[in-house]
């Protein structure tokens, strides 16, 4: 398999990643019982953590399908395709190091072990996500070559 065929597949997989992660928020926010935690907010502020969670979850299905349906494009060795991998990759980053550093997640994780496994294996997806879309910018700017 040939460098392109290899980040095509790596970025169409990330392109499920990021459509799971966008189809399991509304599970997810039952979990932490996010409507509960929210009705104790003034209404504004609700609307305010609404609307930043639904822009979370539209882009999270946008980047999603970008990498599922245009991996070519994203390949194409052009200012833009590089620009957009490396987005897409810092977006993820940054998700995956507020997950280290900044999510407190003890109160949940040690409720059941699911939650825990849970937890491991979405910072290891966005691991993941993060890699493949490295390497599809890499490969934009000429550092990976065919």
């Amino acid at each position: 398999m040939n460098t392109p065929d290899l980040l095509t597949w790596g970025l169409r997989l990330a392109g499920l990643g990021q459509l799971f992660v966008a189809a399991i928020t509304f599970w997810l926010r039952r979990i932490v019982d996010w409507n509960a935690d929210l009705a104790k907010l003034r209404p504004l502020n609700r609307c305010i953590v609404h609307t930043y969670g639904f822009y979370i979850q539209a882009i999270n299905a946008v980047f999603g399908l970008i990498c599922l349906l245009q991996p070519r494009e994203l390949l194409a060795k052009t200012p833009l395709a590089a620009d957009v991998t490396l987005l897409i990759a810092v977006y993820w980053l940054v998700r995956l190091t507020l997950g280290f550093i900044y999510y407190d997640t003890h109160e949940i994780t040690t409720q059941r072990a699911l939650y825990r496994l849970g937890e491991y294996f979405f910072e290891c997806l966005f691991a993941a996500q993060v890699v493949a879309l490295l390497a599809a910018f890499a490969y934009n700017v000429g550092w990976i070559i065919d």
